[in-house]
This record gives C-alpha cells, structure tokens and sequence, in this order.
C-alpha cells in the first residue's frame, strides 16, 4: 500500500486531515511550517561546525614565528686574550731567622732516655727558645712564636628550650583533673549536711525553691570564691550561710600527681511548707 502523501502530495494531505476541522489549531500550522524549519536548522548547523573548523586556521595565520638562525660559525677568526702576567713584589720581607735553643720538655717515663745533649749557657746566651737548637743572631726574644694549630670547629651544643613550669594556681574544671575534687563520705554526704544545716524559716516563700551552688576547691581542701545563684534571694543567702558553715575539708583534685584548684558545682533545690 502506498502512502497516502506520494498519491496526494503533502499540502493535499494536511488539507485531508484537517478538513471541516479547526485550522487554526497549532497543529496543523506546525505540520505546514515543518519542511521550512527543518531547512532552517540542518543551515544553521552546517554553518555553526563550519565556524568550528575555520577557527584553528585563522588563529595559526596570526601566530607570529620565531625563526632561530642557524649558524656554524664557518671562517669566522677565534681571537684569543692572554691574561696579563703577575708581577710579584720585589720587597717582600722574608721572616727573620734568630738563634734558638731546644727547650728541654720533660715527660715522666719510667726509663729516662737522653739522645740529645743538653744545651750548654752558651747556648742559651742571646738564643730564643724553641723545639730545635738552630744557629743565627742573637735576640732579645725569650721564647720563640708558637706554631698555630688548628683544631677541628667548635660545635654548638643543641637548643634544648626552657622546661614549661606548670602554674600552681591554675583552676581547672573538674572534667579536667586526673582526679576529682571529693567530699569526705562522697557528694551525697555534702548534701545531707547542707540539708541538715539549712534554716527554712529564714525564707519567705512555699512551694519548691531551687539555685546553683559553685565554689573553688583550693589545694588545701577548703572552699572558695563560693556563689549561690536562684531565683530567690533568702534562699542563696541562706545556701551560701549554710556551705561555710561547714567545717569539713575536701580532698583537693589531682593532676598528675599533684593537688591542683579546681571548680565545683552542684545543683540544690527544696520543698519549703
């Protein structure tokens, strides 16, 4: 069977299916515009990646190329430059040679060996002394200058910087301690001794009353810095008059091995009738 837009053409057929239909829907003005679109975009893309391809061309053409000579240096003269000659100084002071005298060193031995005579007073007259008795002027000079020897460098000893000296009055937080601050027969025995000291008649309010108490253990045991936060006044002061009433020493935190000041807190709260 052929298709129907070979026996009809394609303007026929879009005329066939949408007859006694509405035209001016889309459709049928895309399918009548299809062909020239198509058109449209197989140019634009021939000329898009023909653009591409003319790109490399045109940069090349505006390059600008370095041209090396090359040059073997044929029949070209060497010229050589002779380096001045060195005149030496003519005054040159040449050390003086003086009459010396062997210098008797005596090294403890157990066999005393003598193969060098000792030198004489004449010797000695107007001589200077040195390793080896040589002849020459005599000179004023008692000893003749030392050889200079020279030792290996002295090397520096490494930098080994100072010891960091911790701070003996630091605080530090509880959590930070090798061992924390504690009471004698625990926190719990603290509290009841609070609660047993605690005057309840001093407070003018009902109901359940509650505040903070923080203090600084000291490295001694004892208590400082001590503070009572609520939301009622007679109930702090009253917290605060009640904790130094007590006698009880703590036993100091510890960080590495050593008694150290560190804080403390402890919530407190009460039912006053």
């Amino acid at each position: 069977m052929k298709n129907l837009s070979t026996l009809f053409g394609k303007d026929n057929l879009d005329e066939i299916v949408f007859s006694n239909r509405n035209k001016a829907y889309g459709a049928y003005v895309l399918r009548n515009e299809y062909s020239n679109q198509l058109t449209k975009a197989l140019f634009v893309g021939v000329t898009f990646f023909a653009s591409l391809s003319i790109i490399p061309l045109i940069i090349s053409a505006f390059e600008t190329k370095v041209i090396i000579p090359t040059d073997d240096f044929s029949g070209r003269k060497i010229m050589v430059i002779n380096e001045p000659n060195v005149v030496k100084p003519e005054n040159a002071v040449a050390p003086t040679k003086v009459k010396t005298v062997a210098s008797e060193v005596v090294t403890p031995v157990r066999v005393v060996k003598k193969d060098k005579p000792a030198p004489t007073e004449d010797d000695k007259k107007g001589a200077a002394l040195s390793s080896e008795t040589s002849d020459g002027p005599e000179t004023t000079l008692t000893v003749a200058p030392p050889a200079i020897k020279v030792g290996p460098p002295v090397v520096a000893p490494p930098y080994t910087p100072p010891v960091k000296v911790d701070d003996p009055d630091k605080l530090i937080n509880q959590n930070e301690a090798d061992v924390a601050a504690d009471f004698k027969g625990g926190i719990n025995a603290f509290r009841e001794k609070v609660a047993q000291n605690f005057d309840t008649e001093s407070i003018d309010k009902t109901g359940m009353v509650s505040g903070v108490i923080t203090f600084v253990v000291e490295r001694d045991g004892s208590i400082s810095n001590l503070k009572v936060t609520g939301s009622s006044s007679d109930f702090n002061s009253e917290a605060e008059r009640t904790v130094k009433a007590i006698k009880t020493k703590w036993t100091p935190a510890q960080l590495k091995g050593k008694p150290v000041r560190s804080s403390f807190r402890m919530p407190i709260s009460m039912k006053i009738e």
